[in-house]
């Protein structure tokens, strides 16, 4: 009887033995998997690349401080992760509409030379999907809905352009005066977010914020922390 109850314990140890190795085995592969999926491979990066282009260069007249992404942050009316739904016809504003003011003087001096008195604006309609930084820049502009986000059309081929059904995250700036209903964003801090939730940067990171490759919601987490909400 003894003996049979020796084997019986035995067996109770082994198979809690295999249990707790399964245990242990099933937690490894969940971390490994998870580590995994929070990065992308440099392979797969490179491949999205023709989808989601990386934009290096400025407009050749055209000299741009690059701002750091804290700043960018910190100054945008909002960080938004909005769907693109449509591609908008580009729009045109007079510069200067007083010809007895300074500016204008100088205009219709310079208009033999070819100076231009308007400039072009390309233009999105997105859907805001989340307000990431919601009022954190202290300005109290809560951007929500379906919204027009806009840009001078002399960086085209030098920026974003958006295509429809694509995810984005961006900061924008609301425009004032002939810009009212629209808000401005550029290439810096912007971000495109791949079907499996990874993102790309549009420009060049600053050393220390670089997302490239990571979740959507590392970046998210990162911006919440450096607009001091969590």
């Amino acid at each position: 009887m003894s003996g049979k109850t020796r084997s019986n314990k035995k067996l109770g140890y082994i198979s809690g033995l295999i249990l707790f190795c399964l245990v242990v085995a099933a937690v490894v592969y969940a971390v490994l998997t998870a580590s995994a999926s929070a990065f992308m491979s440099g392979d797969k990066i490179s491949e999205l690349r023709s989808k989601y282009p990386l934009y290096e260069n400025d407009p050749p007249l055209i000299d741009m401080k690059k701002p750091k992404f804290e700043d960018l942050v910190k100054r945008a009316d909002a960080f938004v992760l909005a769907e693109v739904l449509e591609a908008l016809p580009e729009y045109t504003v007079e510069l200067i509409e007083d010809s007895d003011t300074p500016e204008g003087k100088l205009y219709e001096k310079g208009k033999e030379y070819g100076m231009q008195n308007t400039a072009s604006f390309m233009q999105y309609r997105v859907r805001v999907i989340e307000n990431i930084t919601g009022e954190s820049s202290g300005k109290g502009e809560e951007v929500r809905g379906d919204i027009i986000i806009a840009m001078n059309a002399q960086f085209r081929g030098y920026a974003p352009e958006p295509e429809p059904g694509m995810r984005i995250v961006t900061p924008v700036s609301k425009g004032e005066g002939k810009h009212e209903g629209k808000y401005f964003y550029s290439k810096y801090g912007f971000y495109y977010v791949t079907d499996d939730d990874h993102v790309l940067s549009a420009y060049v990171e600053d050393d220390g914020y670089e997302f490239t490759g990571r979740t959507l919601d590392h970046l998210k987490k990162k911006i919440r922390e450096l607009a001091g909400t969590k």
